[in-house]
């Protein structure tokens, strides 16, 4: 398995990544995300993903009928490893961390960089 790393930036006062590209640089369907590791400081909130095909319109991330989520720590969540569902991701050559639940988005207090670990065959 390839395994490649990927840093998705939020900036303070806000709550949404910029954008991880698993489309040009990769190939959509064969690469997907399979953890994050958490920055120190990351101020306590669920971790949701908005995708989309053409980079430009991004949707919130369903998987199995139900918003995708991850439990990122409730103030534990700083400076720990998060392991995500990959399958999650396939197909989608673009993604962003959303920092809370799409509809309440929680606002960083700070710039906060999550590594993200991209592997496939």
């Amino acid at each position: 398995m390839k395994v490649f790393y990927s840093d998705a930036t939020i900036l303070s006062g806000d709550s949404l990544s910029d954008v991880i590209d698993l489309g040009e640089e990769y190939n959509p369907g064969i690469y997907q995300i399979l953890a994050i590791q958490m920055p120190p400081g990351w101020t306590t909130a669920r971790l949701s993903f908005s995708v989309s095909a053409d980079g430009e319109t991004f949707v919130p991330l369903y998987w199995n009928g139900e918003p995708y989520e991850i439990d990122a720590g409730a103030g534990a969540g700083a400076s720990r490893g998060v392991s995500v569902e990959p399958s999650a991701f396939v197909g989608w050559p673009y993604v962003k961390i959303l920092s809370g639940k799409h509809g309440t988005p929680i606002n960083q207090a700070g710039e906060r960089s999550l590594k993200v670990m991209i592997g496939g065959v």
